[in-house]
């Protein structure tokens, strides 16, 4: 029974090289699918954002340079003669 034992293993192993080697490479294009997909996803995201970057302010409020806090100008400036 030892001999048929061997004789039995060898040819699964015989069977099941061959099936993992074809879920290997399966796993291999379905990973190279995922990355151009993602970078797919990438590149539309890109130009998205520049289109929304490049859109004009509809209103004072959708332009975020009024969105930013102003401090007040602390310059010394010499008083003109005028008022003196």
């Amino acid at each position: 029974m030892g001999v048929l034992g061997w004789i039995v293993a060898v040819i699964l192993v015989a069977f099941m090289l061959p099936l993992l080697a074809w879920m290997y490479l399966d796993v291999l294009v379905q990973k190279q699918e995922v990355k151009q997909q993602t970078e797919q996803i990438e590149r539309l995201r890109r130009k998205i954002e520049r289109k929304e970057n490049d859109k004009k302010p509809i209103s004072i409020s959708d332009n975020p340079v009024y969105d930013r806090v102003r401090r007040p100008l602390s310059l010394s400036l010499p008083r003109p003669k005028e008022l003196e």
